[in-house]
This record gives structure tokens, C-alpha cells and sequence, in this order.
């Protein structure tokens, strides 16, 4: 029957093209677009949990496509048996996964949130992943077994639901640690399935079943990330193609620079927010929001990998840029709406970290006006990686690789300045090729303007660091 609910047990060639983001006969369909009023981030996607325990489960619909992916199951009805008993927990009244790492609600309203958020992302890439031709290559139709698709920290669904649209000849199967909260049967095509499981766990009874893996904004709830890149190796085939994606928790300015942080009450309340949150999870020792800092230099160092590269990519939060088409306008009102959506996700993890609730509701107050009323020009930060399994026989770490430590650092600005890009009588540079400054126009917020853009990308090809 469609919708069944199981349960699992669980114990080409060298990149060529500098394009990694660019899908430009893509376009939207208009039921993408209806997703906006269902209901906005940084860091997403509820993936692991951290026990060692190999139970899971799994919520698949049968598929027209022969299934080349194991999955020990056995059907226990609907999710809502399975969803609210051992799955989840309450903080501060809202769902969250068991995961002691990872701290952001798992409930609808975050679901919405990671479907406007996706959305944003694949409008802006004008497509559903980075780097076309490597990934459809990998996913070619016609190949013996046939292509199958691993989405890691799947949160929503939604990226693997279209994943399974667009390529209705690949199995693919959607792993988290909860289930899509608002997802049907209705809407789950015939090539994909869900299954609740551990992403820190072993991979063994997946060797080899796919050819592409993608890992969205699940770096949080991942126990060590560079053990999670051999593991994940495994379940590549040969020549098959890993895509990881990640937000970076500050907002940046026109030139690609994070603002600083303020004093309270100085403008420049979203990064004070943002700050305070980067902290919260440094105080529950959680680094795992630091780790694509080094995804370029261990995807090179791992032998099961090949042709790794590295893409920042930056989205305005709001339509304050000149010139902006439609299609602009309208992706930078998505990710704005989903950096202001964030914020009260993020609510529960500053108050268990002691900031009191009527300081943490003043500072989600005061950066949600800043990014409404258009009182700060930013961007949010994506970083893109895409490597390839090589053909050689899988190899195990046999050890961590020794690397300075660093954090993903906000300097401070001095109490009383004014931070460049937080309102609109500022001082701001005009371009990223180190021009003169020019101070742009004094205008109403619902007119906001800056005299530049951002760098398109900054790119790290096969960069040797450290």
C-alpha cells in the first residue's frame, strides 16, 4: 500500500567544468512557487542522533522502479504509531529529535520552513544541485543496476521528492532521524521512501547502492564529519558524485566580509543574534557548526575521493540590490523570510544556553525588524562541495587528520560604531575588486539600495591548505 510504514533494522571522469551552480534551462513550476504560503536559514535539517543504537525506521511507498537498495522492513501501519513515541522530545514547546547535537525543531512549522529554504536554494542555483553535468551523468538512465539517490538529513522531504520527479528511473531514499512532518502518501512519488535512521551509525548494509549522495545542513547533528566522509564513501558506487551544502551562521556584506558583531542595542541586532546563537552551540561543545571549513581539505586527503572543489555562494536577504529581475526579487524575499524564520528555531537553544526569554523574544524581535524592514543589506552565505568516488578499493581513516583548529570567527566591532551594510546613510565599498567607497543614497526602507553586488563566487578548486 503507498504511504506503508516499516520498520528497518540497521546494525566519469575528472571535473572539468568551472560551473558547479548553473542549471539555466530550469525553470519553476508554478506549484514550487505555491510552497511560499505553506511557510524560512542557516543551519537545517534535523540528521543524527547519537546513541548507538542500530534501530530504525523506515516510511517507504512502494517503488515502479525495481529496488536495488536494501531495506529490511516490516510494516507497522501509519507514521503517527511510530512519529510521537520514541522519536521526539519537547523543549520550550517545540518537537525536536532525540539528538543531544542537534538543536533545531523537527516539527511542521520547521518543515515549512526547510521547504521555503529549499526552494530559495533552487531558485538561486536554477537547479536541485550543484555541478549539472557531474550529477547527471552519474544519474544516466540506462545503467545496470539503475541510478539510486541517498539524501542525508532529508529534513522536509522536499529535496528528495524532487529528486524522484525529475529522475523517475532512480530509487531514491530520504534519511533523517524523524520523519517528513508534512508529507503524504499523496506526495511521495513511487521512486522514493524515508527511512528514520542514525546517519552516525554504520553505512555497510548500503556499499556501493548509489550514485549520488547529498548532505544539506546537516553538519550539526553529524558526531565527527570527517569519519562521516569515509563512511559515506562507501555507499557511493564508483565514479558516483557527493554533494555537501551548508549555510554559514553570519550574515555578509557586499564584499563577501561578515559584518561584525555590535553591543546590544547597537544596529546590527541579526548578527548580535546569530553570534549569540554560534556560541550557544560552542557551549554545548558542539564544533559541527565549523566543519566546512575544512570539507575541501579532507575530501582531498581521503583516498576515496577524487576532484574535490569547493563554491561559496551568496543570496541577498531582501531586494535591496538595483536592478534586481522578478526572479531575484522574489528569491532573496524567500531566504530573508527563512533567516527570519530561523530565528525562532533557534529560541530554544539560547534559552537552555541561560540567555532569559525576554532578552532572547527582544533580540528575535528587533532582527526580525531589521530584515523586514529591509534595516540591514546582507547576504547568507552557502558553501557548495561536490567530489567524486574514485574506482579504487574503499579505505578505511586510520586516523584523523591533524589540522589547526578553526572556528568560523566574528570580529567585534567597537561600541558605538555603525557596521557597514545595517542601514542606508553607511559608508559602504563599491565592489569587490578593491575600489574607492561611495555612500549610497538615504532611502525608505521599502526602497532600499546599495551601490553593488556581491562576488558570484569565490572558488576553491583542489585547494592544498595547512
Amino acid at each position: 500500500m503507498n504511504g506503508e510504514v516499516t520498520i528497518t533494522g540497521m546494525s566519469f571522469s575528472d571535473v572539468d567544468d568551472d560551473d558547479i551552480i548553473d542549471d539555466p534551462d530550469y525553470e519553476p513550476q508554478p506549484s514550487e512557487l505555491s510552497a511560499i504560503s505553506s511557510g524560512v536559514s542557516m543551519i537545517s535539517s534535523s540528521a543524527v542522533h547519537d546513541n548507538t543504537s542500530s534501530s530504525s525506521t523506515d516510511i517507504s511507498i512502494p517503488s515502479v522502479v525495481p529496488s536495488a537498495v536494501p531495506s529490511d522492513t516490516q510494516s507497522i501501519g501509519d507514521a503517527s504509531e511510530i512519529a510521537y513515541g520514541h522519536l521526539f522530545k519537547t523543549l520550550h514547546g517545540r518537537a525536536f529529535n532525540q539528538s543531544d547535537h542537534y538543536m533545531l525543531p523537527a516539527d511542521g512549522d520547521e518543515h515549512s520552513r526547510l521547504d521555503m529554504q529549499h526552494l530559495a536554494l533552487r531558485l538561486h542555483l536554477n537547479s536541485l544541485y550543484a555541478s549539472k553535468h557531474l550529477v547527471e551523468n552519474a544519474l544516466r538512465e540506462g545503467q545496470d543496476p539503475h541510478p539510486a539517490i541517498l539524501d542525508v538529513g532529508t529534513g522536509s522531504g522536499r529535496w528528495a521528492i524532487d529528486m524522484a520527479l525529475q529522475f523517475p528511473y532512480a530509487e531514491v531514499v530520504g534519511l533523517d532521524l524523524v520523519p517528513p512532518a508534512n508529507v503524504t502518501e499523496i506526495t511521495i512519488p513511487p521512486n522514493c521512501r524515508f527511512e528514520v535512521a542514525d546517519a552516525n551509525l554504520s553505512f555497510e548494509h548500503y556499499k556501493e547502492c548509489f550514485n549520488v549522495v547529498h548532505v544539506r545542513s546537516a553538519d550539526q547533528g553529524i558526531n565527527d564529519y570527517e569519519s562521516f566522509l569515509y563512511k559515506i564513501a562507501r555507499t557511493l558506487r564508483p565514479n558516483g558524485t557527493l554533494l555537501l551544502v551548508t549555510g554559514n551562521p553570519q550574515i555578509h556584506d557586499i564584499d563577501a566580509k561578515p559584518f561584525p558583531v555590535v553591543e546590544e542595542g547597537e544596529p546590527g541586532w541579526l548578527q548580535h543574534t546569530l553570534a549569540a546563537t554560534y556560541t550557544a552551540f560552542g557551549n554545548r561543545n558542539n564544533t559541527a557548526v565549523d566543519c566546512s571549513l575544512y570539507w575541501q581539505r579532507w575530501l582531498e586527503r581521503n583516498p576515496n575521493y577524487k576532484s574535490p572543489m569547493t563554491r561559496d555562494t551568496y543570496v541577498p536577504l531582501g531586494p535591496f540590490r538595483p536592478n534586481m529581475s522578478e526572479r531575484e526579487v522574489f528569491v532573496s524575499n524567500l531566504m530573508r523570510e527563512d533567516t527570519a524564520r530561523v530565528l525562532n528555531a533557534f529560541k530554544p537553544l539560547l534559552l537552555g544556553d541561560g540567555i532569559p526569554e525576554e532578552v532572547v523574544d527582544k533580540w528575535i524581535a528587533a532582527s526580525a525588524k531589521e530584515l523586514r524592514e529591509l534595516l540591514i543589506c546582507g547576504h547568507a552565505k552557502w558553501r557548495y562541495s561536490v567530489a567524486i568516488r574514485n574506482t579504487r578499493p574503499w579505505q578505511e581513516r586510520i586516523e584523523p587528520l591533524d589540522l589547526p583548529r578553526e572556528r568560523l570567527l566574528v570580529p567585534k566591532a567597537p561600541k558605538g560604531s555603525v557596521v557597514s551594510g545595517t542601514s542606508t546613510n553607511i559608508t559602504a565599498r563599491t565592489s569587490s575588486s578593491g575600489g574607492g567607497t561611495a555612500k549610497p543614497p538615504t532611502v525608505a526602507s521599502s526602497d532600499v539600495a546599495v551601490p553593488a553586488v556581491p562576488p558570484d563566487s569565490t572558488l576553491e578548486q583542489n585547494e592544498a591548505r595547512g
